[in-house]
C-alpha cells in the first residue's frame, strides 16, 4: 500500500471523484468525511492541512483518505511543536477517515505508518467516529512505550451535560408512526398543537432557505446564537472566541448550501423571525444531522426550538430519512423525540517525551515557525525568536530566512549586552541568584566568551554550592582571562569543596603568583596544607 500526503488544494479539487467514490464505497463514510465538507473546511482553514490518500501499488486510484490539521504551538517553555488533528473542523460532530471497506486493514496500517513518519507531539482524534476494527486497528500501531494514548475530557460547562453521548432518533416511515409511537401523550397533544398553528399560516409560519435568503436567514441564525451563547463563550475562553465561531459557523453552512445538503427552517411570528435550525442532509446514510439552532429568548408559546424539531422531523420523514441525529450532548428535551444514545470519544496520542518525533519540526510547518520568530522579534522577545530560528535550523540547515533572522537577532542582543548585564548584576547583588543565573545564561548565548558574565555565573553556582558547576564555569572564564586573579582564587575554593586538594593548591597558587599579596588566596592555602580535616569542612 502506497500513501501520498497532499497539502495543495489544487491537488484536492482534482481528487473531487475519486474522493466521491471512495466515499459512496465506505459504509462508515458520513457527512462531515464528504468532499463538499472537507474542501469548504481546508479551503477556509488558517491553519495547515494534509490529506494523507493510499491507494494500492498497481492501482492509480485512491483507496482511502485521511484529511489531517497540521498545528504549529508553542510550548510553556518557548519552544515549538507540531500537532495533528482529524480534519473536519471544530463543527464536524464525527471525525475519521475513508477507506474502500474491501483493503480497509492494509489501509489502516499504512494511515498509521505514514503519521509516524510526521513529525509530531500530539495526535489528536476529536470526535472519532468509527468501527471497533477500525479505531483499534489504527491504534494499535501506537502503542507504549513510544506512545501514549487516552481519553481527552470535554470542557464542563457545569450544566450537568455529558457531551460524550450523542443522541439520535430513529425515523419511521410514517409521521404518525412516530407521534404515536416516540412522544408521550402530553408531548404529542403539543405538538400537533404546534405543527397546526404552522401549517395554518395565521400568525405563524416556516420558510425555507434559497439561494435569494441564504444571507439572510443565517444573519438571524447566527444573531440568535450570538445572543444566547456569545457573552458566555467569551467569558469562559476568549473574548474573541464567538466571532471567530460565528465566521465558521457562516463559512461551512454556505458550503452546504452549495452542496445542496442544508436544511434551514425559519420559524416565523407574523413578519418577526423567532427560530432558526440549521440541520445538515447526509443522503448517503439518510440521515439529518443537527448542527446549530438559534431561536428568540423571549418567545416561550410555542417554543421555537421544539416546534423546529418537530418541523424537521416530519420533513425528514416524509422525504425518506431514517434518521434524525441530534449531535452532542444528553440533554433531556432530546429524549422527548425518543432519542437514543451513542459515545463519541475525543481521545489524544501523546508521543512518550511529549516532543516531536525525531525532536525536529515538521518541515512543512518551518515557515509558520519562521513567521512566529519575526513576530516575537517585533514584539520584543529576542531569546523566544532565537529559539525558533534555531529550532528551524535543526530540521533544515540551509534555511535562509532562519539564518538571516537569527543574524539579526544576535546583532541586536549584542547592543543590548550592556544593559542587560547591569540588570543581571543588580538582581545578583540583590540575592536574586535563580533570576540572574537566567539573565547570564541568555548573554552567554549571545556572546559565550564573555569573560564578567562566565565569571558571575561560576560564582553564583558557588554560593548555590554547586561546586562541580562552578568550578567549570570559572575554569571557563579562565581560559578567556588567564590573568584574573579573582578567578582562580574561586576556581581554587570550588576546588577544595570537591576534595580535589592537590587540583586546588595549583589553583591558589596561580592566584597567588600573579598577586602575592592576595589575602583569602594566602589563608585558604595555608588551612589545606596543615589540616587533615576533608577540605570541605575548613572551607565553610
Amino acid at each position: 500500500m502506497r500513501v501520498d500526503v497532499i497539502d495543495g488544494f489544487d491537488t484536492l479539487v482534482q481528487l473531487r471523484s475519486n474522493w466521491d467514490a471512495v466515499y459512496a464505497a465506505d459504509p462508515e463514510a458520513q457527512y462531515f468525511m464528504s468532499w463538499p465538507w472537507i474542501a469548504g473546511w481546508f479551503k477556509r482553514l488558517r491553519y495547515q492541512w494534509l490529506v494523507l490518500a493510499a491507494r494500492e501499488d498497481d492501482s492509480s486510484d485512491y483507496v482511502g483518505f485521511f484529511p489531517l490539521q497540521l498545528r504549529t504551538e508553542r510550548a510553556r517553555d518557548g519552544a515549538f511543536h507540531n500537532e495533528l488533528r482529524t480534519g473536519g473542523g471544530y463543527f464536524a460532530g464525527y471525525s475519521g477517515f475513508l477507506c474502500n471497506p474491501d483493503v480497509q486493514d492494509d489501509v489502516i496500517v499504512a494511515f498509521a505508518e505514514t503519521v509516524k513518519q510526521q513529525n509530531w507531539a500530539k495526535l489528536h482524534l476529536e470526535n472519532i467516529f468509527m468501527s471497533p476494527r477500525r479505531l483499534n486497528g489504527f491504534l494499535s500501531e501506537f502503542s507504549a512505550p513510544a506512545f501514549l494514548t487516552g481519553k481527552v475530557r470535554r470542557p464542563d460547562d457545569g450544566d450537568g451535560v455529558d457531551h460524550d453521548i450523542f443522541v439520535y432518533v430513529n425515523l419511521p416511515g410514517d409521521w404518525e408512526e412516530f407521534l404515536n409511537g416516540r412522544l408521550g401523550a402530553a408531548t404529542r397533544k403539543t405538538a400537533r398543537r404546534t405543527l397546526r398553528a404552522i401549517d395554518d399560516a395565521a400568525e405563524y409560519r416556516v420558510t425555507d432557505v434559497t439561494a435569494a435568503t441564504l444571507e439572510r436567514d443565517l444573519r438571524i441564525l447566527l444573531q440568535f446564537w450570538e445572543n444566547q451563547w456569545g457573552a458566555k463563550l467569551a467569558a469562559r475562553y476568549h473574548p474573541g472566541l464567538p466571532k471567530a465561531m460565528i465566521n465558521n459557523f457562516r463559512n461551512m453552512l454556505r458550503c452546504a448550501f452549495e452542496d445542496d445538503a442544508l436544511y434551514l427552517p425559519v420559524l416565523w411570528q407574523g413578519e418577526n423571525p423567532i427560530g432558526v435550525q440549521a440541520t445538515l442532509i447526509d443522503r448517503k446514510n439518510r440521515s439529518l444531522i443537527g448542527m446549530l439552532n438559534g431561536r428568540d429568548l423571549s418567545i416561550r408559546k410555542p417554543a421555537p426550538g421544539f416546534a423546529l424539531h418537530l418541523y424537521s422531523i416530519r420533513w425528514a420523514i416524509e422525504n425518506g430519512f431514517a434518521v434524525y441525529d441530534l449531535q452532542t450532548g444528553d440533554f433531556a428535551y432530546k429524549y422527548d423525540f425518543g432519542g437514543l444514545e451513542r459515545k463519541v470519544e475525543c481521545l489524544l496520542v501523546n508521543t512518550a517525551t511529549r516532543r516531536n518525533l525525531r525532536d525536529s519540526l515538521e518541515r512543512r510547518s518551518l515557515p509558520v515557525v519562521l513567521a512566529r520568530a519575526k513576530a516575537l522579534h517585533q514584539a520584543g522577545d529576542l531569546d523566544g525568536a532565537v529559539r525558533a530560528c534555531r529550532q528551524i535550523l535543526s530540521a533544515d540547515r540551509s534555511h535562509s530566512g532562519a539564518r538571516q533572522l537569527l543574524e539579526q537577532l544576535d546583532a541586536a542582543r549584542r547592543a543590548l549586552l550592556p544593559q542587560t548585564l547591569s540588570v543581571a548584576a543588580r538582581l545578583h547583588q540583590a540575592g536574586s541568584l535563580a533570576e540572574a543565573e537566567k539573565i547570564y545564561r541568555e548573554i552567554l548565548d549571545v556572546e559565550p566568551r564573555h569573560f564578567d558574565v562566565r565569571y558571575l555565573l561560576g560564582v553564583i553556582f558557588l554560593q548555590q554550592r554547586r561546586y562541580g558547576e562552578a568550578e567549570q564555569q570559572i575554569n571557563q572564564a579562565i581560559e578567556i582571562r588567564p590573568d584574573v586573579p579573582g578567578g582562580h582564587y574561586n576556581r581554587g575554593l570550588a576546588l577544595a569543596k570537591l576534595d580535589r586538594i592537590e587540583d586546588a593548591l595549583a589553583s591558589l597558587d596561580n592566584c597567588i603568583e600573579l598577586e602575592p599579596s592576595h589575602s583569602q588566596a594566602l589563608a585558604l592555602r595555608a588551612a589545606l596544607v596543615r589540616s587533615p580535616q576533608p577540605a570541605a569542612s575548613l572551607t565553610r
